[in-house]
């Protein structure tokens, strides 16, 4: 047995020998420090280039989503405004407007009275020639100072004749 583990003891040294000169021959074949710096180097670069080129690519990303998010806000916006566009015709339209005054209580009128009131006429250099009247003089429009009377008969068409009994009641 002692035979035995001393054949044993002296194998398993051979091997150990085999495997420490053989790490020995690996490490003479490895590069030297200054082949490692230079492996080290291209290898930071090689990263510091991959990270701006990922930064990049995520920041277009970002950008590309922002953008296609405000089209898609755009689009919406202009559907809104066609919708609104269409109310505010179809609330426009003569049919719409009718419908609306006459549940208001409005309708065509049944009586039209016209004023003649020739003070309010422009001065004759003032009117267009096309609008001058032809072969009439034009005078000068007449003032509420220069007729008393002008001033009662526009109430008088205008259905308020009792107002300046009333204005004149409350001056007293």
């Amino acid at each position: 047995m002692k035979k035995h583990l001393a054949q044993w003891r002296e194998n398993w040294n051979q091997e150990f020998r085999a495997f420490k000169k053989n790490l020995r021959v690996r490490w003479d074949n490895m590069p030297t420090f200054g082949m490692m710096r230079v492996a080290l180097l291209a290898l930071g670069m090689f990263i510091l280039v991959a990270m701006i080129y990922l930064a990049q690519a995520s920041n277009a990303a970002l950008i590309a989503r922002d953008l296609r998010v405000k089209q898609l806000k755009i689009q919406q916006v202009e559907r809104e405004n066609a919708q609104l566009r269409y109310e505010i015709a179809a609330l426009a339209s003569p049919s719409a407007i009718e419908q609306r005054a006459r549940k208001l209580g409005l309708g065509p009128a049944k009586h039209v009275v016209y004023a003649d009131m020739p003070w309010i006429q422009p001065p004759p250099n003032e009117l267009m020639p096309a609008f001058l009247p032809q072969g009439n003089q034009v005078t000068a429009p007449q003032t509420f100072e220069n007729d008393p009377n002008t001033f009662e008969q526009l109430l008088a068409l205008l259905g308020l004749e009792n107002f300046s009994d009333r204005a004149s009641a409350q001056t007293k």
